[in-house]
């Protein structure tokens, strides 16, 4: 509904006749029954249009004039009796209210899209102050001002009129609407943009900086593209490949040096497998080759472990080199993301060798625990008391009961000796011979 009355009340506009320029009241007349339905929507929304009809709207009747007199709410639309006039509202001059109209040329906000036509132009300019607005440091929107970081705070106050419009180069400043593309060079150009306005206004007053602007837009699109020549030839396909090369044959290097860093460490690793093997010897008894073959497997632990340590540390150290280079990466892809796929696959080469360098130094360590545990079985088979100390030990520790059951062990053994003592000796007595008489004596009787 608010925009079916808004088009009827540009209707009224464009044909009325006011009293004198500028003013809101006048003649306007009734050529058919469109105009006499334009007046009634207007008059049914009084609180946004303001219009009275003189006679009410009895006295619209198709084929007479009428005289109104409309005055829009200032929070629904803009009336404004010139284009100097409706630039000096507040804030019109950086951004364009949905619905506005200038009384002497006709034109409304409808007539917009027209760069012909005043608010045309109007609107182009409009447009070019929200393009700016991404290449300032900000919109001060109270001061109606650009404000560039440019040693220090700079200030171009959108400050223009009438004159201006009408003066400026309609294609340069649609162009300079667009200079800044949405790719990957976003930021870069956009800086290059503002450098490029402020050298061409920094000489020009305050007020009238951005009047200069709109008439040299020329010059200003001129200094940009020779900035972005010079950029582009600092910037190309071939030298972001030598960039990343650079890269990948620095991390290769951190890489492998990975490992170069504790080689004489590694290569301690069979030396120490020979030491065990030639320096342990047959041990008897607890004589000075046991102690030596004791004192060689000490030596075998206290060199695994530092040497795990060192391991340890070179896992770590692969692994920040793995973390950076997937930032690296994800920078790539976000600054040169049209190009990436292209120079990408040598991070994915460089995480494949990190990876690879991990996997032997897990092999070493391997290496390192199975010498150790190899060392261990040469000290056992070397020196027998040694493992039948322990052994023994093991066994005793393993076997030996506890106090209490002991204890009740000990008297049911005792008691199980009581019963089988008597039923001996009960077997003893019950088989013994009883002794022969001697020859000749006879059995006494009682």
């Amino acid at each position: 509904m608010t925009d079916l009355v808004w088009t009827a009340l540009t209707l009224i506009a464009k044909r009325f006749r006011p009293r004198s320029p500028g003013e809101m009241r006048g003649q306007f007349f009734i050529a058919d029954d469109k105009d006499r339905s334009a007046i009634e929507l207007c008059l049914n929304d009084f609180d946004n249009t303001g219009m009275t009809v003189r006679g009410n709207l009895a006295a619209a009747v198709v084929g007479r004039s009428v005289e109104l007199e409309f005055m829009p709410k200032p929070g629904w639309a803009s009336v404004s009796a010139t284009m100097d006039d409706l630039l000096q509202e507040t804030r019109n001059r950086i951004r364009a209210k949905e619905r506005y109209l200038v009384l002497n040329t006709k034109e409304s906000s409808d007539d917009a899209q027209d760069e012909k036509t005043e608010v045309g132009k109007y609107q182009l300019v409009v447009k070019l102050v929200q393009a700016f607005k991404d290449v300032a440091g900000f919109l001060d929107s109270d001061e109606q001002s650009l404000v560039f970081i440019s040693n220090g705070r700079f200030d171009l106050p959108v400050n223009y009129s009438l004159d201006d419009l009408n003066q400026m180069n309609v294609a340069e400043v649609r162009a300079l609407t667009t200079l800044v593309p949405s790719d990957t060079h976003k930021k870069q150009c956009a800086a290059m943009l503002a450098t490029a306005i402020v050298d061409l206004v920094r000489s020009q007053p305050a007020a009238s900086r951005f009047s200069y602007l709109l008439r040299h837009a020329t010059e200003l699109r001129t200094a940009y593209e020779q900035g972005y020549k010079i950029y582009a030839a600092g910037f190309s396909y071939e030298k972001l490949k030598d960039t990343v090369e650079a890269a990948r044959i620095e991390y290769v290097g951190k890489i492998h040096k990975v490992l170069s860093d504790i080689q004489n460490q590694l290569l301690g690793i069979p030396v120490a497998t020979i030491i065990v093997a030639t320096q342990m010897k047959d041990a008897k008894g607890l004589g000075t080759e046991f102690f030596v073959n004791s004192a060689v497997l000490l030596g075998c632990w206290v060199f695994v472990v530092l040497t795990g340590l060192l391991i340890w540390n070179q896992v770590h150290t692969l692994g920040v080199l793995e973390a950076e280079i997937a930032r690296q990466k994800r920078q790539l892809e976000k600054e040169y993301l049209a190009v990436a796929g292209g120079v990408g696959n040598a991070f994915g080469t460089l995480a494949a060798r990190a990876f690879t360098q991990k996997v032997i130094l897990f092999v070493v360590g391997g290496f390192l625990v199975a010498g150790l545990v190899l060392a261990h079985i040469s000290y056992f088979k070397l020196t027998p008391d040694a493992w039948a100390h322990m052994a023994s030990y093991v066994s005793a520790t393993q076997q030996s009961p506890a106090p209490a059951a002991s204890e009740a062990s000990s008297g049911a053994a005792k008691a199980d000796s009581a019963p089988n003592a008597n039923t001996a000796s009960a077997r003893s007595n019950s088989t013994s011979p009883v002794p022969a008489s001697a020859p000749g004596t006879q059995p006494s009787k009682r």
